[in-house]
C-alpha cells in the first residue's frame, strides 16, 4: 500500500490540552488527502476514531473530510513522511514542520516557565540541542510556521525554510458578515490554552490597568484546560481578586466551537496575551469576524499576520501599551471600523485552503513515484 505518513508525537496536547500542533496535523493530512492521497496519521496523542471525532468537532471541520485519513502507520515504504511536532524526536521524516526554535533554550519560546513545566522544557530543548544537529542533512525540505520561527533557524545553523503560516479555520466564522460596531459588546476577547507558557496573566494585569482608569469593558479568557493546569487556572482567578477586577475577568474553559465562533462575532477587541508567539491561529480567526486585534510586538504574529502594518492591527511590548491600545480601540470608532475591515480581508489570505495549496505544492517535488 502507497500512502503518505503523517508524524505527530507531543505530550504537550496530552497535559496541556489540544493545541495549534495538533490542529497543523489534521490540516496537513488533509491538504494531501484532498489530492487523493490516502493519509495515515501516527501519534502517540491522537490513535483512536473517538480523539479523531472529538477534535474534529474541536476545531470545527467536518466528519466527511477525514475521510481518506486513517491513525497509526500502516507499515511499508511511505511516498512521504512529514513530522508535524516541530522537532526531530518523532522518528525519520523526508518534512519537518518547525513551530518554533525546539533546539534552543525553552525561554526562547516559553519564557517565564516553572516547577515542572520548566524542568520538562528543559529537558525538551536539551535533547533536541543534541540530536538536531546529526539529522538535520537528512531532512529533504523544511517549513516555518512563520518568518519569526525560520529566522532562527537561518541564525543558527544556516537552514532556510520555506515559510508556510499554519491553517486558520474560517469557514464557519465568514458563514455570516462581521456584526458592526453597535451590534457587539463591550468586551475584550482572549483566546488561549490556559497553560503557563500562554501568559493567560498579563489579560488580567490589562484589566486591572484600565479599571484603575475607570475603563472597565468585560475581559473574556476562552481557552481549552487539562487537569494538569488546573493550579495554574486557580492561581489565575486569585490573581483576578487580588487585583480586583475578578467582576470584570470572566473565563470561559473548553467551549464548544459554535460558542467560540459567537464569542469572536460579539466581542469589541481581540488581545493576545502571550509573548514571542510563533504565530497565533486565535488572532486570525477574531480578524476574520470583524474584531480589531491587539498583539505582541516581539511576535510572529506581528511579522507575518499584520506584516508589521499598524493599519492591520496594534502592536503593544508591555501592559501599558497593552492597555492603551484597548483603550483607543473602545474610543475610537473610526479606528475601530478600519481595522475591522482590514483585518477581515487579511484574514482571508490565511485561511485553511490557502494552507493547504502552499503545502501541498511546496512538497510536491518530494513525494516519490508510487
Amino acid at each position: 500500500m502507497r500512502y503518505i505518513l503523517v508524524r505527530h508525537h507531543m505530550f504537550n496536547t496530552y497535559f496541556m490540552g489540544p493545541g495549534g500542533s495538533e490542529y497543523v496535523t489534521l490540516e496537513t493530512a488533509l491538504a494531501f488527502a484532498r489530492r487523493g492521497f490516502t493519509v495515515y496519521i501516527d501519534s502517540v496523542t491522537l490513535h483512536t476514531p473517538s480523539r479523531l471525532k472529538e477534535l474534529i468537532h474541536h476545531y470545527g471541520l467536518k466528519p466527511g473530510e477525514v475521510r481518506r485519513v486513517g491513525l497509526g502507520d500502516p507499515g511499508g515504504d511511505p511516498l512521504l513522511i512529514v513530522n508535524t511536532s516541530g522537532d526531530i524526536l518523532s522518528g525519520r521524516s523526508d518534512v519537518l514542520y518547525l513551530h518554533y526554535p525546539s533546539f534552543l533554550s525553552h525561554e526562547f519560546y516559553y519564557p517565564g516557565l516553572n516547577g515542572v513545566f520548566e524542568l520538562a522544557g528543559k529537558t525538551y530543548s536539551l535533547l533536541n540541542s543534541i540530536v538536531f544537529p546529526f539529522v538535520m542533512r537528512k531532512v529533504k525540505a523544511y517549513i516555518a510556521n512563520s518568518s519569526f520561527t525560520a529566522s532562527f533557524f537561518r541564525r543558527y545553523y544556516g537552514i532556510e525554510p520555506h515559510v508556510i503560516t499554519p491553517p486558520v479555520n474560517t469557514d464557519d466564522i465568514l458563514e455570516a458578515p462581521p456584526p458592526a460596531r453597535t451590534e457587539r459588546e463591550a468586551m475584550v476577547l482572549s483566546v488561549a490554552r490556559i497553560s503557563p507558557e500562554k501568559h493567560v496573566e498579563r489579560v488580567i494585569y490589562v484589566a486591572r490597568e484600565l479599571s484603575t482608569r475607570g475603563v472597565k469593558p468585560r475581559f473574556v479568557v476562552a481557552g481549552s484546560l487539562s487537569k494538569y493546569n488546573k493550579d495554574y487556572y486557580e492561581g489565575l482567578r486569585e490573581l483576578a481578586v487580588r487585583e480586583g477586577v475578578d467582576d470584570i475577568v470572566e473565563f470561559k474553559v473548553n467551549v464548544a466551537r459554535n460558542e467560540l465562533v459567537e464569542l469572536y462575532r460579539r466581542s469589541m477587541i481581540y488581545l493576545h496575551p502571550t509573548p514571542r508567539e510563533h504565530f497565533g491561529i486565535s488572532i486570525v480567526e477574531a480578524m476574520a469576524a470583524g474584531t480589531p486585534a491587539v498583539i505582541p510586538l516581539d511576535s510572529g504574529s506581528w511579522r507575518d499576520i499584520a506584516m508589521c502594518d499598524k493599519g492591520l492591527a496594534l502592536p503593544y511590548r508591555s501592559i501599558g501599551e497593552a492597555s492603551s491600545a484597548v483603550r483607543m480601540l473602545l474610543e475610537d470608532s473610526s479606528l475601530w471600523m478600519h481595522l475591522s475591515r482590514a483585518g477581515a480581508t487579511r484574514a482571508r489570505e490565511l485561511d485553511r485552503h490557502m494552507f493547504h495549496e502552499k503545502l501541498y505544492y511546496t512538497l510536491k517535488p518530494f513525494i516519490r513515484a508510487g
